[in-house]
């Protein structure tokens, strides 16, 4: 199904609605994409997570019991997730409940009590969930190594925070929050499925607040990254070691970020046949998991290479690593190469594009950062027109080893 037969409506609050119709599916996903994220917690790290698990711990009108049973009783699902730069609030229901489904969406969204004594509670929760990612080295490792590259950037900030910022969130610092940024204009409201728009539109004019709180709607704009090199080296009680490296790249609207999107899923993508994996797992055996990745933000990107491996093989690992990265860089991609390489990345874009959830969540994403999706055949064609000769200056302005920044966790002697 194809992103470019969502239609596009703007409700008079200024609330823009996305619907894609799919007559074969007997499921609806709706739910609202927030343009405001971690980078947007000012003061207070973690600000914006809080008030993703915040927002189910009960409304003006239902208890947290209440609101966690309205989808469950039912065999749907209610959900939330909290990235750098966006906040969605989504539900997954048959398509003859999207009534309940809208109704409880706008009550979390719009009328969550944020109760004080829910968010003591919650604080532990979210503490927990913070411990768990530093007792996993692949998570803290990246967490880390994205603070040292953005420095003192927002895009710095930890999605979850630390132990100490989450102490610091109030309720009256929740409610600032959800008065900036969970406004109309700055969200957008996405469903995919097999029901009108015209439905979706009366359920929305029924549960969504009459009116809101005059705010001015955020300004969202970019922010420059002054970016040094950096290279560390940390102890952990970990028995294997880990070990990143990388550089900020490419923004989001570049023109050159499919280029690197292809060069980082033949070097180092979820193929079992990657350069990378060939080179140093099914060759040297010197890991189980290596990889690279490349995600792009509004102010600019982050490119890197990851491995985990015994402290014996890390340096031999890194060299690899440099190797095939050179490779790229001082030799073009042959035809065949090439073409390989394109039509495993579309294979695997159009595998993924079968998540209908995560179809809503692109079209809701696209329309607040670019206002507008961009369709599977649009990215397809992107990817058919790159060039050897782009893939070859493109790796050359980006694998700048001097540039690269390095974090390495070694085990304690």
């Amino acid at each position: 199904m194809s992103v470019k037969e969502y239609q596009l409506y703007t409700l008079n609050n200024g609330l823009r609605v996305a619907h894609q119709k799919i007559p074969s599916t007997l499921l609806v996903h709706c739910g609202f994409i927030i343009h405001a994220g971690s980078r947007n917690d000012g003061p207070i790290p973690g600000l914006a997570h809080a008030l993703e698990h915040m927002v189910f711990k009960g409304t003006q009108k239902r208890k947290t019991i209440h609101v966690l049973n309205h989808l469950e009783v039912i065999g749907g699902e209610l959900n939330a997730f909290t990235t750098k730069e966006l906040t969605a609030i989504y539900a997954t229901t048959e398509k003859r409940h999207l009534s309940r489904a809208i109704d409880i969406l706008c009550d979390v969204t719009f009328r969550s009590s944020l109760p004080e004594l829910e968010l003591i509670k919650e604080k532990k929760v979210i503490k927990d969930e913070i411990n768990m990612y530093i007792d996993t080295p692949e998570e803290n490792i990246y967490d880390e190594f994205q603070e040292i590259v953005f420095g003192q950037h927002p895009l710095a900030h930890n999605i979850l925070g630390t132990p100490e910022t989450v102490d610091l969130v109030t309720q009256d610092a929740l409610k600032q929050f959800v008065q900036t940024y969970y406004q109309f204009p700055n969200m957008v409201f996405t469903v995919v499925g097999n029901v009108s728009i015209e439905k979706v539109i009366a359920n929305l004019n029924k549960f969504l607040p009459a009116t809101q709180s005059p705010v001015h709607v955020p300004n969202h704009t970019k922010i420059k990254i002054n970016y040094s090199p950096s290279f560390q080296k940390k102890e952990s009680d970990f028995s294997n070691a880990y070990a990143i490296m990388g550089v900020p790249t490419f923004e989001e609207n570049h023109q050159n970020r499919f280029g690197l999107l292809l060069l980082n899923n033949l070097l180092g993508g979820p193929g079992m046949n990657s350069r990378l994996n060939l080179s140093i797992r099914e060759k040297h055996g010197y890991t189980y998991h290596v990889e690279s990745g490349y995600q792009a933000f509004s102010d600019g990107g982050l490119f890197h290479c990851y491995l985990s491996a015994e402290e014996k093989y890390i340096e031999k690992s890194i060299d690899l690593i440099t190797k095939e990265l050179k490779k790229l860089k001082e030799k073009k991609l042959g035809k065949v190469q090439l073409s390989q390489a394109k039509n495993q990345f579309i294979g695997q874009i159009i595998m993924s594009n079968e998540s209908r959830n995560g179809l809503m969540i692109h079209i809701g994403k696209g329309i607040l950062k670019h206002n507008k999706a961009m369709s599977l055949q649009e990215t397809i064609q992107k990817i058919k027109n790159l060039t050897a000769e782009q893939l070859l200056d493109i790796a050359n302005e980006v694998f700048d080893f001097q540039n690269f920044s390095h974090l390495q966790y070694l085990p304690e002697k």
